[in-house]
């Protein structure tokens, strides 16, 4: 932004503070339905620790770069960047955490960006990851109001700020228990910052003039920051490039808001830029409520529910239903932050009432099964349909014909329907259509998955016994194994 639109914000930010926007009610107000705990201490050492070295009960991941994933409507620079972003925080935020963001940030200026107070705390109860309340802060009432919408983090920028009241407001969060992160964006401003006592400094390579983005000039401007300091590199990161550029010069840090928010799918940019391989993953079976929580925690994208009518894993409408309500994160059955991208009902012998009670009652987000039936096919409820191929008894030859919106391919057995922990051939897949996703399932397991995918290159891996202690009884450290063979491959 330039330095006439930066003056206008602070304006309208200082007569939004004298009208008394920043109280406790005010937050209060903010906080509605969200689940985050007004009132409860920042986490200022789990912010300032995410973006340092990323230990979780998520995969290990400390040797790969750390990403304070932003949530913004849009800016003065850019535009629109979200759209119907009132109705997308938790997707956005979820998406995030199953791609492997670190931290959250959330931009809640109202005037210029577009935001709304409510959507951290919502983004943080929907993800549960450490959120860094991103605005324009002049007055330290902003900062016991980000306290009590449950932010970890705040921002000042040095840019907006004498040195006294950066010192200020700098010792003034910390004392709340808030991390910070003081914005960067020569070299005055670094030394400013670091003058202020900051431990986090994040530079912004956009110049405030022509809003160009100088990435070299971001490298330099790293180099001037301690060891110490966690460095956090902002503005004009778009690809793994950027990354590995910024990453050999010092930075451990990345936010990026912009290029994840306009990507189809968020969680796969934020996958790419981390330089992890971006395949879904999707656990078929589940059968209990603690194997749903075991998949969130790994990032895992899809849900299996099956209903097939000779399976060991079978399920009743009712259980699924359940399952599918908190695989999907909804408030009355969720113990696990986070949520699977969809939830899969997995049919084969069933009949067509059977299956219309289960879609109306579970309500899934996809069904798959071999050689679905048109009243699936045309369905009003926008089913994705996933078409089961049996490789061993199907002829492939004609899957260009089959119908619906992704194919699946699964190991034909006699008398099974799946889950039978069988290979086959990968090498049938070498000239398969690729116009619609494909499914790669059959034999998975922790221990071949990685050379599965460099073989096939599927859109989504899918597996069930092979993360499993017994029918329908899922393996954490098996699920766990899985996901990071996916991610390495």
């Amino acid at each position: 932004m330039s330095g006439s639109i930066l003056r206008e914000i602070l304006v309208a930010k200082r007569r939004r503070v004298a009208a008394g926007e920043f109280t406790a009610e005010s937050a209060r107000a903010h906080l509605g339905s969200a689940t985050a705990s007004p009132g409860k201490a920042p986490d200022g050492a789990r912010f300032a620790t995410s973006l340092s070295s990323f230990f979780s009960k998520q995969i290990l991941r400390s040797s790969l770069p750390r990403f304070l994933s932003e949530i913004k409507h849009r800016s003065p620079s850019a535009g629109l960047i979200l759209h119907d972003a009132p109705s997308r925080i938790e997707a956005i935020a979820r998406a995030y955490r199953r791609g492997g963001a670190s931290a959250l940030s959330v931009v809640i200026e109202q005037d210029f960006f577009g935001g709304d107070p409510s959507w951290l705390p919502r983004a943080k109860a929907a993800s549960g990851l450490p959120v860094l309340m991103k605005d324009f802060v002049v007055d330290e009432i902003q900062l016991d109001f980000a306290a009590f919408l449950a932010a970890d983090a705040v921002l000042l920028i040095a840019a907006a700020l004498e040195d006294p009241a950066l010192r200020h407001l700098h010792a003034a969060a910390l004392e709340r228990g808030l991390a910070v992160l003081v914005e960067a964006h020569d070299e005055v401003e670094v030394k400013r910052a670091l003058d202020a006592g900051a431990e986090i400094v994040g530079v912004n390579s956009r110049d405030l003039k022509t809003f160009e983005v100088d990435l070299p000039g971001m490298a330099r401007l790293g180099a001037l920051l301690p060891a110490s300091v966690t460095r956090v590199a902002e503005s004009g990161i778009r690809s793994r490039g950027d990354v590995e550029a910024l990453a050999a010069a010092g930075y451990g840090a990345f936010l990026v808001g912009e290029a994840l928010l306009k990507a189809p799918d968020p969680a796969a940019m934020l996958r790419t830029l981390r330089g992890e391989n971006p395949t879904e993953v999707k656990i078929c079976g589940i059968t209990r409520e603690e194997d749903v929580d075991a998949c969130l925690e790994q990032g895992v994208d899809w849900i299996g529910l099956v209903f097939a009518a000779r399976s060991p894993r079978r399920l009743t409408p009712e259980k699924g239903r359940s399952l599918r309500m908190r695989a999907k994160g909804e408030a009355a059955a969720r113990a696990a932050s986070g949520a699977a991208k969809g939830v899969v009902a997995v049919f084969a012998e069933n009949r067509e009432d059977e299956m219309r009670e289960v879609v109306e009652l579970v309500r899934p987000d996809a069904v798959q099964m071999p050689s679905p039936p048109s009243s699936l096919l045309r369905n009003p409820q926008g089913l994705s349909v996933w078409h089961t191929i049996r490789v061993g008894s199907d002829d492939l030859s004609t899957v260009r014909e089959r119908q619906g919106d992704a194919l699946h391919f699964d190991t034909s057995v006699a008398g099974a329907s799946g889950g039978t922990g069988r290979a086959f051939d990968w090498s049938l897949m070498d000239g398969i259509d690729r116009s619609r996703p494909v499914v790669l399932a059959g034999g998975l397991k922790p221990e071949n998955v990685a050379f599965a995918v460099r073989k096939v290159r599927p859109d989504i891996v899918d597996v069930a016994s092979g993360v499993e202690v017994a029918p329908g009884i899922k393996d954490p450290a098996k699920i766990a194994a899985f996901v990071r063979e996916v991610r390495r491959a």
